[in-house]
């Protein structure tokens, strides 16, 4: 991870890319063949990341602090870590001084400089432009504690998601698997608290005003509302014509059998 010291601050150089959702496991396979580690992260070791963030966004992006034989796990082979990996929301690779930080929605994040162009340009990467996010864009945070960037991280992965959902919602025929998607989101990432420390809350609260997610969350959510109107109006509509046949094909045959009877 590339780290440039300037008045006691980190910079960091962060770079989304957007993975195939159903490919996942097998970027996974890919960074791993290329040399990158699982990031294994120890109760003791990494003591001050532990206690920085509550156990809800522990379980989200650090679910190896669970691992209790590293070696055991570094020997499984590459397809056996990666369905390992692909059981969890969210899984950090490292290797030297560049960190992967994979997300099971396809969100990816690239943390240094050192980036291989294969995982930048490979079959599993679609392109992030077409949820209105620049591809060559590249955010740049200066922190003075290092346990900050995944809050930023985890910052800039709502509004990514916000993003996406908010091109998910043009397709009304995926309305009901993206109303289940949309709700997953509020309930496990867009309302929950992610760290106690007030410093911390309140730069995570200033990156929230700096990317409108407040004002990207109510595009969503009124775009979710009208569609899911127009979809009850459809259905009203089509249960109308029904009813309507049904009554014209009942008069119909009423029809024939009075004429029957009178004949």
């Amino acid at each position: 991870m590339e780290q440039q010291m300037k008045d006691s601050k980190i910079t960091y150089k962060i770079k989304p890319i957007l993975i195939q959702p159903k490919r996942v496991h097998e970027f996974y396979e890919k960074i791993m063949i290329l040399g990158y580690g699982v990031k294994i992260w120890n109760k003791k070791k990494d003591s001050k990341l532990y206690k920085f963030y509550l156990p809800v966004m522990r379980e989200l992006m650090f679910w190896t602090f669970g691992i209790t034989d590293e070696e055991k796990f570094n020997k499984m082979d590459v397809d056996m870590r990666s369905a390992v990996c692909n059981n969890y929301p969210c899984t950090i690779f490292e290797k030297e001084e560049t960190q992967i930080i994979c997300f099971e929605t396809g969100i990816a994040f690239v943390v240094g400089n050192n980036v291989e162009k294969e995982i930048l340009e490979n079959n599993y990467i679609s392109n992030i432009e077409k949820i209105n996010i620049d591809a060559s864009k590249t955010y740049k945070i200066a922190l003075e504690e290092k346990e900050l960037i995944y809050s930023y991280i985890f910052v800039l992965y709502k509004f990514i998601l916000l993003n996406l959902l908010d091109k998910k919602m043009e397709d009304k025929d995926m309305f009901y698997k993206n109303r289940q998607f949309f709700v997953k989101f509020v309930q496990t990432i867009y309302n929950n608290k992610i760290t106690d420390n007030a410093k911390a809350n309140k730069l995570i609260s200033e990156w929230e005003d700096k990317f409108e997610l407040e004002k990207l969350y109510i595009s969503v959510e009124n775009k979710f509302d009208l569609l899911y109107k127009n979809i009850k109006l459809d259905n009203h509509e089509n249960m109308f014509r029904i009813i309507i046949i049904l009554l014209i094909v009942l008069i119909i045959i009423g029809t024939i059998n009075l004429g029957n009877w009178i004949m």
